[in-house]
Protein backbone atom coordinates (compact mmCIF):
# COMPACT_ATOMS: atom_id res chain seq x y z
CA UNK A 1 0.00 0.00 0.00
CA UNK A 2 3.06 2.26 -0.07
CA UNK A 3 2.05 3.41 -3.56
CA UNK A 4 -1.11 4.98 -2.14
CA UNK A 5 0.74 7.33 0.16
CA UNK A 6 1.28 11.01 -0.32
CA UNK A 7 4.46 12.53 0.87
CA UNK A 8 4.47 15.60 3.00
CA UNK A 9 7.60 17.43 3.80
CA UNK A 10 7.28 19.77 6.67
CA UNK A 11 10.06 22.27 6.76
CA UNK A 12 10.33 24.59 9.67
CA UNK A 13 12.87 27.28 9.08
CA UNK A 14 13.87 29.79 11.68
CA UNK A 15 15.64 33.04 11.02
CA UNK A 16 18.57 33.75 13.27
CA UNK A 17 17.93 36.93 15.16
CA UNK A 18 20.50 39.10 16.90
CA UNK A 19 20.97 38.59 20.64
CA UNK A 20 17.60 39.81 21.94
CA UNK A 21 14.42 38.46 23.49
CA UNK A 22 13.47 37.21 20.02
CA UNK A 23 16.35 34.75 20.17
CA UNK A 24 15.01 33.13 23.34
CA UNK A 25 13.70 29.67 22.55
CA UNK A 26 10.85 28.01 24.45
CA UNK A 27 11.80 24.78 26.23
CA UNK A 28 9.15 22.80 24.34
CA UNK A 29 10.73 23.52 20.96
CA UNK A 30 13.02 21.05 19.22
CA UNK A 31 16.46 22.44 18.45
CA UNK A 32 18.99 20.66 16.32
CA UNK A 33 22.51 21.99 16.84
CA UNK A 34 25.57 20.65 15.14
CA UNK A 35 29.11 21.09 16.43
CA UNK A 36 31.47 21.22 13.46
CA UNK A 37 35.15 20.53 13.93
CA UNK A 38 36.94 21.44 10.73
CA UNK A 39 40.64 22.14 10.52
CA UNK A 40 41.01 22.72 14.23
CA UNK A 41 38.20 25.29 14.31
CA UNK A 42 35.02 24.64 16.20
CA UNK A 43 31.72 26.04 14.90
CA UNK A 44 28.14 25.60 16.13
CA UNK A 45 25.42 25.47 13.49
CA UNK A 46 21.67 25.34 14.14
CA UNK A 47 19.78 23.25 11.59
CA UNK A 48 16.12 23.64 10.63
CA UNK A 49 13.79 20.86 11.76
CA UNK A 50 12.61 18.82 8.78
CA UNK A 51 9.97 16.13 9.08
CA UNK A 52 8.74 13.65 6.51
CA UNK A 53 5.14 12.64 7.14
CA UNK A 54 3.70 9.83 5.04
CA UNK A 55 0.11 8.71 4.93
CA UNK A 56 -2.86 8.13 2.67
CA UNK A 57 -4.11 11.71 2.80
CA UNK A 58 -5.98 11.30 -0.50
CA UNK A 59 -8.42 8.82 1.05
CA UNK A 60 -7.47 6.25 -1.59
CA UNK A 61 -7.99 8.64 -4.53
CA UNK A 62 -4.33 8.87 -5.59
CA UNK A 63 -3.23 5.88 -7.68
CA UNK A 64 0.13 7.06 -9.06
CA UNK A 65 3.29 5.37 -7.79
CA UNK A 66 5.02 7.13 -4.92
CA UNK A 67 7.99 8.14 -7.06
CA UNK A 68 5.72 10.06 -9.49
CA UNK A 69 3.86 12.09 -6.91
CA UNK A 70 4.55 15.69 -6.08
CA UNK A 71 5.89 16.52 -2.66
CA UNK A 72 3.90 19.04 -0.69
CA UNK A 73 5.91 21.53 1.32
CA UNK A 74 4.03 22.80 4.35
CA UNK A 75 4.96 25.73 6.54
CA UNK A 76 3.13 27.98 8.96
CA UNK A 77 2.04 30.31 6.13
CA UNK A 78 0.37 27.73 3.86
CA UNK A 79 -0.89 25.14 6.34
CA UNK A 80 -4.56 26.18 6.06
CA UNK A 81 -4.53 26.21 2.25
CA UNK A 82 -2.91 22.75 2.08
CA UNK A 83 -5.42 21.44 4.62
CA UNK A 84 -8.29 22.95 2.60
CA UNK A 85 -6.95 21.33 -0.57
CA UNK A 86 -6.83 17.85 0.96
CA UNK A 87 -9.96 18.46 3.10
CA UNK A 88 -9.62 15.43 5.40
CA UNK A 89 -12.75 13.99 6.98
CA UNK A 90 -13.39 11.64 9.87
CA UNK A 91 -16.49 9.44 10.06
CA UNK A 92 -17.07 7.49 13.24
CA UNK A 93 -19.75 6.02 15.43
CA UNK A 94 -19.81 6.97 19.10
CA UNK A 95 -22.11 6.29 22.01
CA UNK A 96 -24.82 8.94 22.20
CA UNK A 97 -24.55 9.95 25.85
CA UNK A 98 -26.75 13.01 25.30
CA UNK A 99 -29.80 10.91 24.45
CA UNK A 100 -29.26 8.68 27.48
CA UNK A 101 -30.79 5.64 25.81
CA UNK A 102 -27.59 3.76 24.95
CA UNK A 103 -27.88 4.44 21.22
CA UNK A 104 -25.03 5.22 18.85
CA UNK A 105 -24.53 8.41 16.87
CA UNK A 106 -22.81 8.71 13.50
CA UNK A 107 -20.40 11.63 13.48
CA UNK A 108 -18.88 13.19 10.36
CA UNK A 109 -16.12 15.73 10.95
CA UNK A 110 -14.44 17.83 8.26
CA UNK A 111 -11.22 19.80 8.70
CA UNK A 112 -10.49 22.73 6.36
CA UNK A 113 -8.24 24.86 8.57
CA UNK A 114 -6.15 24.42 11.70
CA UNK A 115 -8.87 26.05 13.85
CA UNK A 116 -11.23 23.19 12.93
CA UNK A 117 -9.25 21.04 15.40
CA UNK A 118 -10.23 23.26 18.36
CA UNK A 119 -12.73 21.55 20.71
CA UNK A 120 -15.48 24.15 20.20
CA UNK A 121 -15.16 23.93 16.41
CA UNK A 122 -15.37 20.12 16.56
CA UNK A 123 -18.48 20.43 18.74
CA UNK A 124 -20.06 22.80 16.19
CA UNK A 125 -19.92 20.00 13.60
CA UNK A 126 -22.07 17.69 15.76
CA UNK A 127 -25.74 18.84 15.68
CA UNK A 128 -26.72 18.01 19.32
CA UNK A 129 -23.54 19.63 20.63
CA UNK A 130 -24.04 22.63 18.35
CA UNK A 131 -27.49 23.14 19.93
CA UNK A 132 -25.97 22.94 23.42
CA UNK A 133 -23.27 25.46 22.45
CA UNK A 134 -25.93 27.82 21.11
CA UNK A 135 -27.89 27.50 24.35
CA UNK A 136 -24.71 28.13 26.36
CA UNK A 137 -24.00 31.28 24.34
CA UNK A 138 -27.60 32.47 24.77
CA UNK A 139 -27.39 31.89 28.52
CA UNK A 140 -24.07 33.76 28.66
CA UNK A 141 -25.64 36.70 26.79
CA UNK A 142 -28.70 36.51 29.01
CA UNK A 143 -26.52 36.55 32.13
CA UNK A 144 -24.52 39.56 30.95
CA UNK A 145 -27.71 41.42 29.98
CA UNK A 146 -29.45 40.41 33.20
CA UNK A 147 -26.66 41.81 35.33
CA UNK A 148 -26.30 45.02 33.31
CA UNK A 149 -29.79 45.83 32.06
CA UNK A 150 -32.40 47.02 34.55
CA UNK A 151 -35.11 47.22 31.86
CA UNK A 152 -34.53 43.59 30.95
CA UNK A 153 -34.85 42.57 34.61
CA UNK A 154 -38.14 44.45 34.98
CA UNK A 155 -39.57 42.79 31.84
CA UNK A 156 -38.46 39.36 33.02
CA UNK A 157 -40.09 39.91 36.42
CA UNK A 158 -43.28 41.00 34.62
CA UNK A 159 -43.24 37.83 32.47
CA UNK A 160 -42.65 35.58 35.49
CA UNK A 161 -45.56 37.15 37.41
CA UNK A 162 -48.01 36.69 34.50
CA UNK A 163 -48.89 32.99 34.05
CA UNK A 164 -49.87 33.35 30.37
CA UNK A 165 -46.63 35.19 29.44
CA UNK A 166 -44.63 32.72 31.49
CA UNK A 167 -46.15 29.79 29.60
CA UNK A 168 -45.43 31.50 26.24
CA UNK A 169 -41.79 31.94 27.30
CA UNK A 170 -41.54 28.25 28.26
CA UNK A 171 -43.01 27.25 24.88
CA UNK A 172 -40.52 29.42 22.97
CA UNK A 173 -37.59 28.12 25.03
CA UNK A 174 -38.74 24.52 24.47
CA UNK A 175 -38.74 25.18 20.71
CA UNK A 176 -35.11 26.36 20.93
CA UNK A 177 -33.87 23.47 23.08
CA UNK A 178 -33.64 19.90 21.77
CA UNK A 179 -35.97 17.42 23.50
CA UNK A 180 -34.32 15.59 26.40
CA UNK A 181 -34.91 11.91 27.10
Amino acid sequence: MLSSYLVFIIIIEELLVAQSFQNEIPKARINIKLDLHTGGAQKKVELPLKLLVMGDYSNGQEQRPLSERDKVAINKNNFDSVLAEFSPTLNLTVENTLAGEGSDANIALAFRQIKDFEPEQVARQIPPLRALLSMRNLLRDLKSNLLDNATFRRELEHILQDDQLSEELRTELAALAPPQA
